[in-house]
């Protein structure tokens, strides 16, 4: 809307104020105007109106252009200013969609000129991508991606600063474990305090010890040496025994073995049988030494119990009633604790209901909306079904209407008179409609009755509307199915030619079945032009070899313009009157009746029935949880409060120093239990394993008597001899050496004498040193020199850090107060990392989408442009955009010609096409062409005019308006219902 931008785009006008006239001289002449004023008035009708209720159904839009100063106004129907500012028109012509900028709004000769003499492909893209408006979504996501790489580097810094916040914890975090450190030092200090006394004690205790020890040690050694020696007394006496024993075996061995008793086999059985006797009596030998050995500590642990158990009972009187007390705070806090909890996670849980529930409310919202607009838009088209179909109707006579009512509603009818013909008949291919109708027009208004009987009563009822014009009727059954055409169909296909039945879509059987019949329409054919049927007539391919009755022979066809030829031997030609279309003239196409659009709205509303009942019950069910919520707080308000005065009292009971346990009266308790029902049983087991033991030790005793007695009869005859004679010799061997031994244990034994005398005297003077016993009876087991060097590593750690409690609270508060601030700065970042991952993927199916878009843009865009450009002959025409390189190339070719040798009114034809094909990209309300056709020549112009009024009857809810200075019929166009307006001539200045 802005003059200085158009207008010197045409090269109309250098800037607005030219178009002001002028005067010279001195003296002013105020009756001569000084501005110029232009006005546009837009109709504000329909659903897509603007703002109705504030302009009404006429926006009047004034420009004033001075020579001064200019400015705008802007009315509504009731010619009432509303607003002043250029902003308004903008909104405007976004919310009527008109882009004055944009070529395929308004589009003159310039551009025109541009693409023919213009050969740079890129700014024929940068043209495509504007008017097409890809290049504002290309923007609108590209603008996205720089917004995420932004947002992506904010969130870089904002990781940045937490490291920085984390590294500035460190040195305060380190501080604060100096702290505790010191802390734990202070008291470990005290403890290895008390351990270096108790050590110390324990040391002179354990010296004291170790001479007791060393002279009881000294004195069993001397024991054992007087044993050994009676014991080697005994051991020659014993010698001298087993001597006389084996010569006496030796001998029985000889008498038993010269017996013929077959004592070889008992022994085998009674040795294997002893065997597995011995080794079970030592597997019970070992139990009843473990059962013994565990009755044992058993015993020690149990009697060590009982002791601790007295002594914890003495002690534990003191500090009873205040652990009583503690332990009842504590129960409590705990109860209060736990209920102030589960107070909190049902909080949290009624909030998260509550969300949940918000966003189905929502939801269920957003989709009760959506199914009111489906409503609307249901609704109005049955409005449009409606409106269509009575216009319909009309086409045929305005009483037409009426009689199909009274039809219906006649109950006299055999079968429902079938009619008018043509309401039933759609020509599914535009280009071809004005031909089908010129052959189907003299039965387009006919009726179909299926007897004589209904055709009297159809004719009644047109004698009730109409007494003059009566439309035809045709009597005939109404048949199940269509005829079998498909050999006729077959037998044209493949002549490569199009039959009428093949472009139409017939909406009754028995409609089909009368075209068949009467008009044929299987075997006539559309053709381009006369030229092409004088072609088809010379190459004879309409000759059929046999005709029969599935094949019908082609006898006539009829051009798109509307002319008749006879393909019989004559071959006629009947060219067309010029009469307009009546009959498909509307494009409207709907995929649903109108009852199956009733049916639609009834269920929408059902829908829309359920989800209202539905919400209700999730707002009921939102307001119950709200009310819960509020309880829930109360109680954990009142959980806090309590909890705080039970932890003041327990502060106040802890000030005084506990008294601490090892184990509690109770575990002790419970572990004497333990320890004596262990007892018991195992007493038990020990009692069962010595039964069992007994009861072998029988009968391995029973056992053993029988193998000694037969062990010693089945030796053998030589070897056991010489075995016996060597034991004989060993034992005396043995003795001589045993009787060497005893000079040797006397001297050993009066040296033992000598050290009892001294470790005597040492005990002696180590009794008188003994210090006093301890109080504590705390023990340890390091060495005093070991927990004094521990000491003074803590005493000297103690002095290189000296603090004060004010500096380590200050401390600890700047430490906490730094780390809550980072950690909450962390859940930010997070949160925010979280929400640009999710925008991301946003932009990035964005940009997939503006992919699919724009391919299916140029889809639309190359089969339009080739559709187009073979209506004028150019057989291999091509478009090619290539988005990488930004470039756009059009290929033009005609009988294999270069671009170069088209002429100017070929090259105008092909920016025509070209800019046609846009026009299915966006919507525009209306479009303007300005002397486009001044480069094409008479014939190209008159065919683009034709195909552009063609073209215009895909946007019926679009004006379109051309100037040209070229010559208009009249009389061509008004019959089509396209107004032609003559512009008066302009009054030139004499400037």
């Amino acid at each position: 809307m802005d003059e200085d931008d158009d207008a010197s785009v045409s090269d109309r006008s250098s800037r607005g104020s030219s178009s002001i006239k002028q005067t010279t001289g001195i003296r002013w002449d105020y009756r001569i105007s000084r501005f110029a004023e232009l006005s546009i008035t837009l109709a504000n009708e329909g659903p897509e109106a603007y703002k109705p209720e504030l302009y009404g159904k006429e926006i009047h839009i004034i420009r004033k252009i001075g020579a001064r100063q200019s400015g705008y106004k802007i009315l509504g129907d009731n010619h009432k200013v509303i607003s002043t500012r250029k902003e308004t028109i903008a909104e405007i012509n976004q919310a009527l969609s008109i882009s004055p900028e944009n070529p395929l709004c308004v589009l003159h000769q310039e551009v025109a000129k541009t693409f023919l003499l213009q050969s740079d492909t890129q700014k024929k893209y940068q043209f495509y991508m504007k008017v097409s408006q890809l290049d504002q979504i290309k923007q609108a996501f590209e603008g996205a991606v720089y917004i995420v790489q932004s947002i992506n580097q904010r969130i870089d810094n904002m990781k940045d600063r937490h490291m920085d916040m984390l590294r500035a914890i460190e040195p305060l975090e380190r501080d604060k474990k100096k702290i505790e450190i010191r802390r734990d030092q202070a008291e470990k200090k005290h403890e290895l305090e008390i351990e270096l006394n108790v050590a110390r004690n324990t040391e002179a205790q354990q010296e004291l010890i170790t001479v007791k020890n060393e002279l009881d040690q000294t004195q069993k050694s001397k024991d054992m040496i007087e044993a050994k020696m009676t014991e080697t007394i005994n051991q020659i006496h014993d010698i001298d025994q087993r001597i006389e024993h084996l010569l006496s075996e030796k001998s029985d061995i000889e008498k038993d073995l010269l017996g013929p008793n077959g004592l070889r086999e008992l022994n085998y059985q009674f040795s294997k049988e002893k065997k597995e006797i011995e080794l079970m009596i030592y597997r019970l030998s070992r139990e009843c030494e473990k059962y013994h050995q565990t009755l044992k500590e058993i015993e020690q642990e149990r009697d060590s119990l009982q002791k601790q158990i007295d002594e914890f009972e003495n002690l534990h009187q003191q500090s009873d009633h205040n652990e009583q007390e503690r332990q009842k705070l504590n129960q409590e806090i705990q109860d209060h604790q736990r209920q102030k909890l589960e107070c909190d996670k049902l909080t949290t849980s009624f909030i998260d209901d509550i969300t949940i529930n918000n966003n189905n409310i929502h939801t269920k919202q957003s989709t009760i909306d959506c199914i009111k607009h489906e409503l609307q838009q249901k609704q109005h088209e049955i409005d449009e079904l409606k409106k269509i179909e009575k216009d319909k109707t009309s086409v045929y006579g305005t009483w037409i209407f009426d009689c199909l009512k009274a039809i219906e509603n006649n109950n006299r009818f055999h079968k429902k008179p079938i009619g008018p013909i043509g309401r039933y008949i759609n020509c599914i291919e535009p280009r071809w409609s004005y031909a089908v109708e010129k052959h189907l027009a003299p039965i387009m208004s006919s009726f179909i009755c299926t007897d004589v009987h209904d055709e009297r009563i159809l004719l009644e009822l047109f004698a009730q509307y109409s007494r003059g014009y009566r439309p035809t009727i045709f009597v005939m059954k109404y048949p199940q199915k269509v005829h079998n055409i498909s050999g006729t169909l077959d037998r044209i296909k493949r002549a490569n030619l199009l039959s009428i039945y093949q472009v139409l879509k017939i909406d009754n059987i028995t409609v089909e079945c009368a075209l068949i019949d009467f008009k044929q329409i299987e075997a006539t054919i559309l053709l381009e032009d006369l030229e092409h049927a004088k072609r088809i007539r010379q190459s004879g391919i309409l000759r059929w070899e046999r005709i029969n009755k599935k094949v019908k022979q082609v006898v006539e066809a009829w051009t798109y313009d509307g002319s008749n030829i006879k393909l019989d031997k004559a071959f006629r030609i009947y060219t067309n009157d010029k009469q307009p279309a009546r009959y498909f003239t509307s494009n409207n196409t709907q995929s649903l009746t109108i009852n199956e659009l009733n049916i639609e709205i009834t269920r929408l509303n059902e829908q829309i029935k359920q989800m209202n009942l539905s919400m209700n019950e999730l707002k009921t069910i939102r307001q119950t949880t709200k009310n819960d919520l509020d309880k829930m707080k109360n109680m954990s308000n009142e959980n806090q409060k309590k909890i705080d005065e039970l932890n003041k009292q327990l502060e106040l009971l802890n000030s005084t120093m506990p008294i601490a346990y090892a184990y509690s009266f109770d575990e002790l308790q419970e572990k004497l239990k333990d320890c004596n029902m262990l007892y018991t049983t195992t007493t038990q087991k020990f009692e069962e394993t010595k039964e069992n033991k007994d009861i072998k030790h029988q009968h391995f005793a029973d056992v053993t008597q029988k193998y000694e007695n037969i062990i010693k009869k089945i030796e053998s005859k030589n070897d056991e001899y010489t075995v016996l004679t060597e034991k004989i010799n060993n034992e005396q061997l043995e003795r001589q050496q045993v009787q060497q031994q005893i000079p040797k244990l006397v001297k050993k034994c009066s040296q033992f004498n000598e050290d009892i005398q001294r470790c005597q005297e040492k005990l002696t003077e180590l009794t008188k040193k003994k210090p006093k016993k301890s109080k504590t009876s705390k023990t340890t087991n390091r060495s005093v020199r070991d927990i004094q060097q521990e000491l003074d590593a803590i005493n000297n750690f103690l002095k290189s850090n000296e603090d004060t409690i004010e500096k380590r609270r200050q401390v600890i508060d700047e430490f906490k107060a730094k780390r809550d601030a980072a950690q909450e700065f962390k859940k930010i970042y997070e949160r925010c990392y979280r929400q640009v991952q999710n925008l991301e993927k946003f932009v990035n199916k964005r940009k997939e989408r503006f992919g699919q878009i724009a391919d299916q843009q140029q889809y639309l865009l190359r089969h339009k442009f080739k559709d187009l450009m073979k209506k004028y002959r150019f057989d291999d025409c091509d478009i090619k955009i290539d988005h990488k390189k930004e470039q756009l190339e059009i290929i033009i070719k005609k009988n294999q010609r270069s671009v170069a040798s088209l002429s100017g009114g070929e090259r105008s034809i092909s920016t025509f096409c070209f800019l046609v094909a846009l026009w299915g990209s966006i919507y525009q309300p209306f479009r303007l062409l300005d002397e486009i056709d001044i480069y094409m020549d008479n014939e190209k112009r008159n065919s683009s005019l034709e195909h552009l009024y063609e073209n215009t009857q895909y946007y019926s809810s679009s004006q379109h308006i051309i100037f040209t200075p070229q010559a208009i019929d009249p009389q061509v166009w008004n019959p089509l219902n396209v107004p032609v307006f003559w512009m008066p001539t302009p009054k030139r200045s004499l400037q």
